[in-house]
């Protein structure tokens, strides 16, 4: 009998068997095209149904980070669920998913920092900003490249909880068990070969989970900096893999590479 007063349990094992339901419910009610089209978000609405029965109902106004966190989620998700189901929808350009990343970094900031912004913030700002929006075209350019972004996500999502668990910060470990919990369902839902799109639903608010996570991460030990730089690399796992000769591009090569950057990080954290 699972024991759900477990938080290993309820962070792990409830996510999971959410996502996979959410996706048999999605297949059945919508349909072979669309309820496959849809699923995705599953992994989110578990995300966001574990967030809420393992810290409470958000407030308003925000106080707290998984409040915010909270909110991040459901409108990323709604909007990621619109475009998912009307994907020629005009007002959803490129332009609007930079501002949406643009947005999202300064609401974190002022969740934790103070303005007038002091000028050595402005400029950590600035660089996160950048990094956050290179790094989202570049997940979304392989958005729907085999299960490229959900790898990516996954391994991202491993390297920031070994780097809080080294650095002893359990919202951030906590965190990361869930999204952790929920992108391994979807993956497992999509061996051998993919059945299910990764779409905005579960693209846009799982860089932005992993997003929030990292800004917390740093607000709480600035000297973190150089461990989330490093887990940066992830993302081009697939460039690197591509630059080795072809004999070692192999599987296996490419299921472990993810943990050198992923050790790195945690031995400088």
């Amino acid at each position: 009998m699972l024991d759900f007063n477990n938080p290993i349990i309820m962070l792990m094992v409830l996510p999971f068997l959410i996502t996979i339901i959410g996706h048999g419910l999605f297949r059945y009610f919508a349909g072979d095209g669309l309820g496959h089209t849809l699923a995705n978000s599953s992994l989110i609405i578990a995300f966001i149904i574990t967030l809420l029965i393992f810290y409470g109902l958000p407030g308003l106004p925000i106080r707290t980070n998984t409040d915010q966190l909270f909110y991040i989620c459901l409108l990323s998700l709604c909007f990621g669920f619109i475009q998912d189901r009307y994907p020629k929808i005009n007002f959803l350009s490129p332009q609007i998913h930079i501002a949406l990343m643009i947005l999202v970094v300064f609401w974190i900031y002022a969740n934790n920092g103070e303005f007038p912004v002091i000028r050595a913030d402005i400029f950590a700002l600035a660089f996160i900003t950048i990094f956050a929006i290179i790094l989202f075209l570049k997940l979304e350019d392989s958005q729907y490249n085999d299960l490229q972004a959900p790898v990516v996500l996954f391994w991202t999502a491993v390297g920031l909880y070994v780097v809080s668990k080294g650095s002893d910060i359990p919202l951030s470990e906590n965190l990361m068990m869930i999204l952790i919990s929920a992108l391994g369902a979807y993956l497992i839902l999509n061996f051998p070969s993919p059945k299910f799109p990764f779409g905005a639903s579960a693209l846009y608010p799982g860089y932005l989970i992993i997003l929030s996570v990292a800004m917390q991460m740093y607000n709480v030990d600035p000297g973190l900096a150089f461990s989330l730089l490093i887990l940066i690399t992830i993302f081009y796992m697939e460039n690197i893999i591509n630059l080795l000769p072809v004999a070692y591009a192999t599987p296996v090569i490419r299921l472990l590479l993810p943990a050198v950057p992923i050790g790195f990080a945690w031995f400088f954290s």
